[in-house]
């Protein structure tokens, strides 16, 4: 009934001439005082030739309808398997539409191309440039122990802030790939935690920033190279925002939730609800001349990746908390 009521509507201009007609005949029948039964009876006629027209084409109609549904659930196809067409405009309006998907195929390879590219051109410059990375933190690490200790230090915190860039770079390229390689297993969350704060001992130390780590116990399934560069983007900016003689904690609360808390600089009200977004830095960012507002949102996107999420409590001048709820898997290897 739906679909009749839908054909109806759009021949409602049909009906309404048919309607004009007949009731121009019977004015005309009438002012001349004709007998009616002529017109009655044309009319019925034309009524039933035009009922048997209008049910042919509501079938036609009806059926057209399904294929259009059918062809919209498959846009993604590289082409349309379009029926015959009816006439000649039809036919016209199909030409148009398969120019149009081969030109749309055309700009989807293109564009596919040219991300592969930069892909793999941004992979090999992170590649060549941590060579120059190692070679300069052996060459510090080989000349440890001399007079100027505080001023390799500071170059080897320093090191560390571009090695995270880098991992940065790299992080995002990826993430903006179409496969993503995630690689579930389980993980001691005590050992990467630890692992991932060793990066950043030069930064604690060079900042003179306490850290206080509470073992947490947990054993969690999930992938530990994309959670590991989570904690590194976290323990990162908490470092970067905390003054010196501040403090960073990593526990976990009564939920298991792992806590991350400093006492930075922290963020305004008003920008926690955006600190996720691309690119955005907000007021803090504008305090440290190096934020590139892409951290925390690497953090959101591979969270949603890996099943987990991310959220903020902050206070301007009394420091931040990162609430990461890790995923629950018994099992789930893939």
């Amino acid at each position: 009934m739906k679909d009749l009521l839908a054909y109806l509507w759009e021949k409602k201009w049909t009906l309404l001439l048919w309607l004009l007609w007949v009731s121009v005949q019977e004015g005309i029948f009438a002012l001349y005082r004709l007998p009616m039964e002529p017109i009655v009876y044309s009319s019925a006629f034309c009524l039933l030739i035009g009922s048997i027209i209008a049910g042919r084409g509501f079938t036609r109609w009806r059926k057209r309808q399904r294929e259009l549904n059918i062809l919209d659930s498959q846009l993604n196809e590289k082409v349309l398997p379009l029926p015959a067409p009816y006439d000649k405009t039809e036919e016209g309006y199909q030409r148009l539409l398969r120019d149009l998907s081969q030109a749309r195929n055309a700009d989807r390879r293109a564009y596919q191309q040219a991300s592969e590219e930069m892909l793999d051109f941004y992979t090999l410059w992170v590649h060549q440039v941590k060579t120059p990375i190692a070679a300069l933190r052996l060459l510090l690490q080989s000349g440890e122990g001399d007079c100027d200790g505080a001023r390799d230090s500071a170059m080897a915190g320093e090191l560390t802030r571009i090695e995270g860039y880098v991992e940065m770079v790299l992080s995002y390229l990826r993430l903006q790939s179409e496969h993503t390689d995630y690689l579930f297993r389980q993980v001691q969350l005590d050992a990467l935690i630890r692992k991932t704060v060793k990066r950043f001992a030069r930064l604690f130390i060079g900042g003179r920033i306490s850290f206080h780590f509470e073992e947490t116990g947990k054993a969690v399934v999930t992938d530990e190279k994309w959670l590991g560069i989570v904690l590194e983007q976290l323990i990162s900016n908490a470092v970067k925002y905390t003054p010196p003689g501040g403090s960073v904690t990593i526990r976990a609360d009564e939920e298991g939730r792992l806590l991350i808390t400093d006492t930075g600089i922290g963020i305004r009200k008003e920008d926690l609800p955006r600190v996720f977004e691309r690119g955005y830095t907000g007021w803090a960012g504008h305090q440290e001349r190096h934020s590139s507002g892409l951290g925390l949102y690497l953090c959101r996107r591979i969270l949603d990746g890996i099943g987990g999420k991310i959220q903020l409590l902050s206070e301007p001048g009394k420091g931040t908390t990162a609430i990461v709820t890790l995923p629950e898997r018994e099992e789930g290897y893939e």
